[in-house]
């Protein structure tokens, strides 16, 4: 009976509906795998800080865990062009701003997404109420139950819209909290990096 009733109101929701319904698919699925993706990296760059701080000598690098922010850092880095701290400084913060995407992975996808959803149910209440429109202007008043259709059509993909972007975009706001705090902690690794000596890492 509920699938019944599921797809019964899709079909009164019209295409518009459906799109609605895929685009909100497509954004909670990516929110649980960047969900998991960023406790996933939260977890090892947590790993790595603490380790540092025990033991500033300690090799991040050399790891069969998933590698943290910091550690895909050391592994990109250009290591024949840092002879200083002041190189290694600014080899850091190129790689930096180059993992930074990989970091994000698909919230920005997701923002759109949240974004997108209200203005499909605005596009639903615009057809919903062009198709009652066509009814006046081909029937008068004389034939309610195919107004209603088109008012049923627009009042549904406006609520349907609102009910997905709502969590959408709360979700993606406690993502990209979670996000900030990975950037935090692999800024911290960073700067007991900075402190540690260069052949170290050359070393290693």
């Amino acid at each position: 009976m509920l699938d019944f009733n599921l797809l019964s109101q899709m079909d009164k929701g019209g295409p518009i509906m459906w799109v609605i319904f895929v685009a909100a698919c497509i954004a909670f699925g990516m929110l649980i795998w960047q969900g998991i993706r960023v406790y996933s990296l939260i977890k090892v760059a947590r790993n790595d800080y603490q380790s540092l701080l025990n033991d500033p000598a300690s090799n991040i690098v050399n790891t069969d865990e998933e590698a943290s922010p910091a550690a895909l850092m050391l592994r990109q880095m250009n290591w024949k062009e840092v002879y200083n701290k002041d190189d290694l400084i600014k080899e850091m913060n190129i790689q930096l701003a180059g993992i930074t995407p990989h970091i994000e992975g698909s919230l920005p996808t997701i923002a759109t997404l949240g974004a997108l959803l209200p203005m499909l149910g605005l596009l639903g209440t615009v057809t919903g109420m062009i198709n009652v429109f066509e009814v006046i202007a081909l029937h008068g008043t004389g034939k309610p139950e195919e107004m209603a259709a088109g008012i049923s059509q627009a009042l549904l993909t406006t609520a349907s819209g609102l009910i997905f972007a709502i969590p959408v975009i709360f979700l993606h706001h406690l993502l990209s909290q979670k996000v900030n705090e990975l950037m935090v902690t692999t800024s911290q690794t960073m700067q007991i990096l900075i402190h540690k000596d260069i052949a170290s890492f050359k070393q290693g």
